[in-house]
Parts: structure tokens; sequence; C-alpha cells
């Protein structure tokens, strides 16, 4: 992907998720404690050094409430700077909220993510500086149909399905329809206890998450049959509990073509019933970083047109 730069500062896509944190290139567990495990990631901020990356992070409305989606920004940073073989930069963060809560929640995570304007810090033992100019917060989910090239015309639903939270956007010709946009505690993780406990009920043993997750994502795994019946039994009933919620809210399969996105999607390729001609699945999981940081340059050319327009 071309790297995308706006009056000298590198636009750099944030995907804060209640799973995992994408950036354009790069992702990881969504997770802060305050000692380094074996095997996770080390960040050094301010004389503390924070493990990152071990396990998942509590669905919660507000984001700022404490600093770890803030030491996450920093994970985020050095990760997708460390792909594109840098270790210092000029940022625009461009991140994004949840449609549903975009007005009430887009100037406070903008002033959250412009806490700290020059900032250094260590991230697996390697030093980085960064000066975080600007931030600027756009559509969650939506985001992600930036880079879609299909056909998006007509009537058609947007279901971003994250860890926390499902998001449904009920749209006309790509733009989102006012007073159709949902969103509720209805996430993969909500799948991912169910399973849990019904693999302990059925199979009288617990099952780590990360097995759980490979049967979400590929629909099966390396474990004996009836561990993985267990599992898909609760994943079958969570897309059919899916696909209802989205017919209360007003979908018709006949009438509009659904738009999924997020970890949701995996469970929806593997355990539902569906067409494929009008159920399109998007599977890349960094879309919605990426597409973060295209709407961020389109605003920002935006604003300078308008700019020299008066």
């Amino acid at each position: 992907m071309q790297e995308l730069y706006y009056n000298g500062k590198l636009i750099l896509g944030v995907d804060h998720g209640y799973g995992n944190m994408k950036t354009a290139h790069r992702i990881f567990a969504a997770s802060v404690e305050k000692e380094v495990q074996l095997g996770a990631k080390a960040l050094e901020y301010k004389g503390k050094e924070y493990g990152i990356g071990g396990g998942h992070k509590e669905f919660q409305v507000q984001k700022i409430n404490d600093e770890d989606y803030w030491i996450l920004t920093l994970a985020a940073v050095a990760e997708e700077l460390k792909f594109r073989g840098k270790y210092e930069a000029i940022l625009h963060l461009a991140a994004g909220v949840p449609l549903f809560w975009v007005k009430e929640q887009k100037e406070s995570f903008r002033e959250y993510l412009l806490r700290e304007r020059d900032v250094h810090f260590k991230y697996n033992g390697e030093s980085y500086h960064v000066v975080i100019a600007d931030a600027s917060i756009h559509p969650q989910g939506y985001a992600a149909f930036i880079n879609y090239d299909g056909d998006i015309r007509g009537n058609t639903v947007l279901a971003d399905i994250g860890n926390g939270t499902m998001n449904v956007a009920f749209m006309q010709n790509g733009k989102p329809l006012a007073g159709k946009i949902f969103t509720e505690q209805f996430g993969v993780y909500q799948c991912m206890k169910k399973a849990r406990n019904e693999v302990m009920r059925n199979c009288q043993c617990e099952v780590p998450d990360h097995i759980i997750e490979e049967v979400f994502r590929k629909g099966t795994a390396d474990i004996p049959e009836r561990y993985i019946q267990a599992v898909s039994e609760v994943a079958k009933d969570y897309v059919k509990q899916v696909f209802s919620k989205l017919r209360e809210y007003g979908y018709n399969s006949d009438l509009m073509k659904l738009y999924v996105i997020g970890g949701g999607g995996c469970l929806i390729k593997n355990f539902a019933e569906y067409d494929a001609d009008r159920v399109v699945i998007i599977q890349d999981i960094c879309a919605t970083a990426k597409g973060y940081e295209l709407l961020a340059l389109q605003t920002l050319k935006r604003t300078q047109s308008r700019g020299k327009a008066s």
C-alpha cells in the first residue's frame, strides 16, 4: 500500500478494536498488562513497562476512560512504523468510532489521541520518536468500503461485527441513511464465552481461547472432533442470531445486499447458510485502518480546497 502524506505528515490509520488493534499492515491483540508476561510484547513509556497483546480488552462504550487505548495506540504506531522501516515520523493519526456514536464521541476521542504530541517510547527494545501533529476521527466500518472495488449501488446493509459490538448501517448507493444506524453489544466475544462454556459442559475440559478462535476463523482445528462440534454448534446459533437481529432492524435479503466486515465475517463464512450472491464478506481485517487513511487524506484535501475558495 502506498504511503499517504499531507503537508509533510505521514497519515497512519489505527483501528482500535476490543479484540484486536489493526493498522494498514499489522494486527495484534488489544490488551495492556502492567507486567510483561512471557512471550508478550513490551512497551516502555515514561518509565513504565507494559505487556502488549496477551489477551483482549473488555468492552467499554467510552475508550477514553483509562490510558489503555493510548498505550495501544503507541504500540500500533510502532508496529506499523517498523513494518515501513521507520522509527521516527511526524504523524497525522486517522482513527474511528462506530457510526452510531460519531457525534457523541468524535471530538473526545480526537482529544484523547492528541493528549501528547511529542512522544518518545520503546517497543520490543527499539526506540521510537513520533510527533503527533494532528488526528482525525472517521466512521468505523464505513471506512472499510473505501478500498472495496465492488458494486455498492442500490439498497445495501453494512454489518461490522467486531469483538465487542455489532454495528449496522443501512445505506443507499454507498451512503448511510440517517436514522438507520444501530450499535449493540453483540460481538464475537459473546460467542466466545458461550463456546467456552459449551466445551466445558460437553467435554469436561477447558479449551484455550486461541483454539476456539482458530475454529471460528477456519471452521476446524487440530483437536478432537467432539470439541470442534461443541464450538461449531455455538457458532451456528450465534450467526443465526446475527441474521435474526438484522431482520429486526429491517434487513430484507431479497431487496438488500449485505456486506460484512470484522471478525464476525469468518463466523458467517464458516457457519452460516447464506446466498453468496447477496452476502459479501470483506475478509481484509485491516480494511478499516486502510480506509481511515484514505478518508483522512480526502478530508484534509477538501478542507484545504474550501479554505482557498473562501
